[in-house]
C-alpha cells in the first residue's frame, strides 16, 4: 500500500479511547486524584484492532495518594500510544492535584487540576511515497523528511465529581489550551478540547463481613449501571453498560455508539464490551474484549482487547478519611 505525503500533511490528534474508563479514573477526570485514599498503582494495556495495518497499542502506568499535609491528592501517570503501528507514537506525563470539598451530609465535592507534558514522534523512514514507484513498481524508500520528526506541548486539564454514596457525576475538560498537534512549525493545527460527563448509581444487593482466609473482609454483590459521554472536536461517542461484583468477581458488559446518530449516512454504532475480572484482597485484575459492530466489522479487525492491574497498598495511619467512599466501580474494598 502507498502512503502518500502531501506538503501540507497534518496530523489530526485524538485521545485513546480505554474500553474499561473506570479502571483508569486519573486518565478519565483529574478529579480522582487521591480518591481511594492510599497508595494506588494501576497498570493497563490496550490492543487495538490488531488484524489491520490501522492497528494501535496503548499503555498506561499511573500512582496516586492522599496527602494529609497538603490537603488533597496528587497523581502522576504516563502514557504510550502506537498509531498505525509504530510509525506514529504519541507519549505524555502528567501530574494532578485534586481536592474534596463535603458539601453537607450526603453530598461531597472533589474538584482536581492536570499538567502535562505530550510529546509525538514520526519515522519518515517507515513511509512509501510516491516518488518510490516507477513503471517497474516498488524501487525503495528515498526517506524524504517532510517536516520535523518530533515535538513537545504543554497540556492542561480539570475536572469536578458530586457524590453521594450511592450515585455520582462527573465533569471533566481535558486539552484546555487545545497544544498544536502539527510536525510543522508554521502549520497551526490544534488538538481539540475534550469535553466528557460521567456517571452512575450503585445498587448494594448483599452485604456482610466474612471472617474467613484468616482476616475479616466484605462481601458484596452489586450492581453499577454507568454512562460515560465525550465530544472532542467533530467526534463524540457515548458508553451506556451495567458492571456487577459478585464476591470476587467482577464482571461487565457495555454498548458504544450513539445509534440515533448518522455521519456522513454512517450509523454510529461502533461495540459491544465485555468485562471479567477478580479482586484478591488489594489486587484487582479485568479483561475486556470489544467486540466490533460497526461497518469496521466486514474488515476482521480482530476486535480490542484491554488489560488492567490494579494494586491498592495499606491505608495511612492518622489520614484525615473522606466522608464517604466513591461508588464508582473501583472494586476496593
Amino acid at each position: 500500500m502507498v502512503c502518500c505525503l502531501f506538503l501540507n500533511f497534518r496530523t489530526k490528534g485524538q485521545d485513546i479511547q480505554f474500553s474499561q474508563f473506570y479502571a483508569v479514573p486519573l486518565y478519565q477526570n483529574p478529579a480522582f486524584a487521591g480518591s481511594a485514599f492510599m497508595h494506588r498503582v494501576i497498570l493497563h494495556q490496550r490492543f487495538q484492532w490488531m488484524k489491520l495495518d490501522a492497528r494501535y497499542a496503548s499503555s498506561y502506568v499511573s500512582w496516586d495518594n492522599h496527602f494529609d499535609k497538603l490537603r488533597g491528592g496528587i497523581s502522576v501517570m504516563a502514557s504510550h500510544d502506537f498509531q498505525g503501528g509504530d510509525k506514529i507514537i504519541s507519549d505524555d506525563i502528567a501530574v494532578q492535584y485534586a481536592t474534596e470539598i463535603p458539601l453537607n451530609e450526603k453530598f461531597s465535592l472533589r474538584m482536581g487540576g492536570q499538567f502535562a507534558l505530550g510529546w509525538r514522534t514520526i519515522d519518515y523512514s517507515k513511509y512509501q511515497y510516491a516518488q518510490d514507484f516507477n513503471d517497474q513498481g516498488y524501487q525503495g524508500n528515498t526517506y524524504n523528511q517532510y517536516g520535523n520528526d518530533r515535538f513537545f506541548y504543554p497540556d492542561l486539564s480539570a475536572g469536578t465529581m458530586l457524590y453521594s454514596e450511592k450515585m455520582w457525576f462527573g465533569l471533566s475538560a481535558h486539552h484546555i489550551n487545545e497544544p498544536s498537534q502539527t510536525f510543522y512549525s508554521n502549520v497551526s493545527n490544534k488538538l481539540p478540547m475534550k469535553v466528557a460527563v460521567t456517571g452512575g448509581y450503585k445498587w448494594v444487593l448483599k452485604k456482610f463481613t466474612s471472617n474467613t482466609d484468616f482476616f475479616k473482609r466484605t462481601v458484596e454483590y452489586n450492581l453499577i449501571p454507568t454512562i460515560h459521554y465525550k465530544l472532542q472536536g467533530k467526534s463524540d461517542q457515548l458508553d451506556l453498560g451495567l458492571y456487577s461484583q459478585i464476591d470476587r468477581l467482577l464482571i461487565g458488559l457495555w454498548y458504544r455508539g450513539i445509534p440515533v446518530k448518522r455521519l456522513d449516512g454512517i450509523q454510529n454504532n461502533e461495540s459491544a464490551v465485555l468485562l471479567a475480572g477478580f479482586k484478591y484482597r488489594n489486587i484487582v485484575f479485568t479483561y475486556s474484549y470489544d467486540l466490533t459492530v460497526s461497518r469496521l466489522s466486514r474488515a476482521h479487525t480482530g476486535g480490542s482487547h484491554e488489560l488492567n492491574l490494579t494494586l491498592y497498598f495499606e491505608k495511612q495511619k492518622n489520614t484525615v478519611k473522606p466522608m464517604k467512599r466513591l461508588p464508582c466501580p473501583d472494586y476496593f474494598d
